[in-house]
C-alpha cells in the first residue's frame, strides 16, 4: 500500500464528507502521523514514501487508515530537521512511533522520543526513559529486581575487562549488553566453562564495540506477555515450543530461530498460549505489573520470562514498542485476545487518554 508523503491520506469510510470537513475547519490536522525508519519503504518518482510489501509498518498504516480520516507517514532519516518541519506541517493529534534507530544503531531510539518530547509531540509509546531503562539488559534486570521481580544473575564486561566470572554458576548465556531482537546470541551464547566464556566473549568483542553481559541460564519454558493500557492490563501469556526432542535442538530463542522461516520447521518450532495454573498466571499478572511501572514503561510493551520446571518465573527482558506484526508470535498471537484491527488504534487511544490525564 502506497502511503503518500508528505499529505496526509484521506480514509473513504462512511461519513467521509463531514468528517472532512471537520478536519477542514481545525487548520486540515492529521489524526495520526506514522513515524517510521526511513529504511522500510522509499519514494516513488512522484515523490510518494511508498512502505515495504507486507511490513509491519504497512499493516499499521492499514488498521489506521481504517479508523482515522487522516493518517500520514513520516520516514525518519539522516535529515533530522526535515523530519521535524515535516511533523510540524503535518500537526498531528498524535504521532505514532515505530522507529528502532538512528542510523542503524539501536541505542540511539531513545533519542527520537527524546525529540518528540522536547518538539512538544504527543506520540504513543515509552518515553526516553523507558526506553534507556530497557536497551540496557543489565540495569533493567536490576531496577525489576528492586522492585520485588525474580530476576537471573548477572554481571557485565567492558570491552577492557579482563574475561573472568566473579562466582556465577555455568552455564551463562552470553549477551550484548545493548543488544536488540536477540542479536548477536546463536547457540555459542550459552557456555559452559571459563574457557567458553573466555571464547564467545573473544568473539563477541571481535564484531562489536560493547560491552556484553553475562547471565544465569534459566532452563524452561519461554513465555511472552503482551501488556496494553497504563493501568495496565496484562494479557494472557504465549509460549514457545520446541517440538524436537534431538540433543542438538536449540534450548533458547537464538537470532536464526526468531529469523529463519525453515529452521523453525526443522526444529518444529511454533507458539501457543501458554496453559497454566491460577497460581502462575497471577505470579505473571503481579511481576508484569511491577516490571512495567518500574521499566516507566507506556501505552503497550511486551515482556519476556522464563518459566523453570519447578514453578520459578524469572524475568528475561522488557521490550517496549514491540513488533506489531499481526502474527508476531503465531497466529493472532500478537496481542492476545485483541482483535488486530482492534490493537491499532487502541494504542492510539491509550496514549492519547494518557496525555488527557496530565
Amino acid at each position: 500500500m502506497a502511503a503518500p508523503h508528505p499529505e496526509c491520506n484521506a480514509g473513504t469510510g462512511t461519513g467521509y464528507n463531514s468528517r472532512m470537513a471537520r478536519h477542514n475547519s481545525k487548520n486540515n490536522r492529521c489524526d495520526v502521523a506514522m513515524l517510521i525508519d526511513e529504511e522500510n519503504g522509499e519514494r516513488n518518482k512522484s515523490g510518494r514514501f511508498v512502505l515495504d510489501r507486507g511490513s509491519m509498518e504497512e499493516h499499521v498504516f492499514n488498521s489506521l487508515r481504517a479508523r482515522y480520516s487522516r493518517v500520514a507517514v513520516v520516514p525518519f532519516g539522516p535529515d533530522i530537521v526535515a523530519t521535524l518541519t515535516e511533523l510540524r506541517k503535518l500537526k498531528p493529534r498524535i504521532v505514532f512511533n515505530l522507529t528502532e534507530w538512528v542510523a542503524s544503531d539501536r541505542k540511539l531510539d531513545h533519542a527520537i522520543a527524546g525529540l518528540l518530547e522536547m518538539m512538544k509531540f504527543r506520540y504513543t509509546g515509552s518515553g526516553p526513559v523507558g526506553m534507556q531503562l530497557c536497551r540496557d539488559k543489565a540495569l533493567s534486570k536490576h531496577v525489576v529486581a528492586t522492585a520485588g521481580v525474580d530476576v537471573p544473575r548477572c554481571f557485565t564486561l567492558e570491552r577492557g575487562d579482563r574475561i573472568e566470572n566473579p562466582g556465577l554458576p555455568f552455564p551463562l548465556l552470553v549477551k550484548p549488553q545493548f543488544g536488540d531482537g536477540s542479536d548477536e546470541i546463536g547457540k555459542a551464547s550459552l557456555v559452559r566453562t571459563l574457557r567458553e566464556l573466555r571464547r564467545q566473549v573473544g568473539a563477541m568483542r571481535s564484531r562489536l564495540d560493547e560491552p556484553v553481559v553475562c547471565e544465569e541460564f534459566i532452563p524452561g519454558r519461554d513465555i511472552y506477555v503482551g501488556i496494553i493500557g497504563n493501568e495496565p492490563r496484562v494479557l494472557a501469556p504465549t509460549e514457545m515450543v520446541i517440538g524436537s526432542r534431538k540433543a542438538s535442538a536449540p534450548k533458547f530463542a537464538t537470532y536464526r530461530l526468531k529469523n529463519d522461516g525453515k529452521y523453525r520447521t526443522k526444529w518444529r518450532v511454533r507458539y501457543r498460549l501458554a496453559m497454566l495454573p491460577l497460581r502462575l498466571m497471577r505470579k505473571i499478572t503481579e511481576f508484569s505489573k511491577k516490571a512495567f511501572r518500574a521499566l516507566k514503561l507506556r501505552d503497550y510493551a511486551r515482556l519476556d520470562y522464563r518459566l523453570t520446571g519447578d514453578g520459578r518465573l524469572v524475568f528475561i527482558e522488557a521490550n517496549p514498542n514491540p513488533d506489531l506484526t499481526p502474527h508476531t508470535l503465531g497466529r493472532n498471537l500478537c496481542f492476545v485476545g485483541i482483535e488486530y484491527r482492534h490493537l491499532i488504534p487502541r494504542i492510539v487511544e491509550t496514549a492519547r487518554k494518557r496525555y488527557r490525564k496530565r
